[in-house]
């Protein structure tokens, strides 16, 4: 079986991540099978081994030679390559599809459900090209049941084509190697990119935090110049600037040793297709502290602190119930964190281009 996957959208962040991964676990999956990764340019992504490279040259360059890439190139690719399934990195791609079963992988419904964290340009191009993807694709593979519940619920029409492929966590298993322990005490990350991560009261509430506890230290990470200087100002506000470290975004050795070397997570987001960290942190044995969203309840199973509300109160409270987590309650969140796996989620998206492409040869044939 040959499977094109459609790298055209992709970039540094949650779907090379994605992409990445269920590449490799495909390939933990189905050995035999061929991969092909389509991209304009050499891929942000770290390639599996054994997975092919395609680059596809657009007549055009700019903007309109992106959609080229994503429409007439995937197509074209699809043919030349003889693909049996082609599976789109990022909800809004393959606008032409291709004479094969195709799935995109949907993240989220973020734009649509928390409009105002959207510029209005940025809404209606994902409108727009997510409205095709839904129309179209054979498969819609959700990286969560909240996600495909959203979708459903939202655009009807999609019921029958809708699967659930949670991400996987297996990936962190190999983190801990090489890394040296932190030898300057204690310290929490917490993620500084994006609307939803609620920046403002993880502060606030590492400052009521730090009236009690005088060892702990809080990493930042993730954050834009912008971003860093008005945080700065907070955290002196607050009085806790030699407690906070802003730090930018991290290359993926420094950001895997920051992370897998923490003693806790905050990751009070008010909203999330899937919630990554919090399934890594898990995985890892790190205590967490999440906020009520629907996706990170789902995937962390009850493992994590939940904070009341997103209150810099109840973050603090969450926090120090966090960090009495026993070495039981540690290993119970990694035990959980077994059902996520990439090779899984590739399973899911294999049965399910398989099955399209046997619906659709009587077709073909007629």
């Amino acid at each position: 079986m040959h499977i094109v996957f459609d790298g055209f959208g992709l970039g540094p962040g949650s779907s090379d991540i994605v992409v990445e991964n269920l590449l490799a676990g495909w390939r933990e999956l189905a050995p035999g099978d061929r991969l092909t990764l389509l991209c304009r340019d050499e891929p942000t992504l770290t390639v599996p081994p054994g997975v092919g490279v395609e680059r596809v040259e657009p007549p055009v360059d700019g903007a309109w030679g992106a959609l080229w890439c994503r429409s007439v190139g995937v197509r074209r690719a699809a043919r030349r390559l003889g693909a049996d399934g082609v599976v789109s990195g990022v909800t809004a791609s393959a606008f032409l599809g291709a004479r094969c079963p195709r799935g995109v992988i949907v993240y989220d419904l973020r734009h649509e459900l928390r409009p105002h964290q959207f510029s209005r340009s940025r809404r209606l191009a994902r409108r727009l090209t997510y409205a095709w993807s839904f129309r179209f694709a054979d498969g819609l593979f959700c990286i969560s049941h909240r996600t495909a519940d959203d979708l459903v619920r939202r655009h009807p029409s999609t019921r029958e084509r809708v699967v659930a492929a949670s991400l996987g966590a297996d990936h962190v298993d190999q983190w801990r190697i090489g890394s040296t322990p932190e030898e300057s005490g204690p310290y929490a990350v917490a993620f500084g990119h994006f609307a939803n991560k609620n920046v403002d009261r993880v502060l606030e509430a590492w400052a009521r935090f730090c009236r009690e506890e005088p060892r702990w230290r809080l990493r930042l990470v993730g954050m834009g110049g912008a971003d860093r200087a008005a945080a700065t100002e907070r955290v002196a506000e607050l009085g806790i600037a030699d407690r906070v470290e802003l730090m930018p975004w991290l290359d993926d050795q420094e950001f895997r040793r920051c992370f897998a070397e923490a003693d806790l997570v905050l990751f009070p987001s008010d909203f999330e297709g899937f919630g990554l960290p919090a399934v890594e942190a898990l995985r890892l044995g790190v205590p967490l502290v999440i906020s009520g969203d629907a996706a990170l309840a789902e995937v962390t199973g009850g493992h994590a602190e939940t904070a009341a509300t997103v209150g810099a109160e109840d973050i603090a409270a969450a926090i120090r119930r966090a960090v009495a987590h026993t070495p039981e309650q540690r290993e119970a969140g990694q035990v959980w964190t077994d059902r996520f796996t990439w090779s899984a989620m590739a399973r899911s998206i294999r049965e399910t281009l398989v099955a399209a492409g046997a619906a659709d040869q009587p077709r073909s044939a007629s």
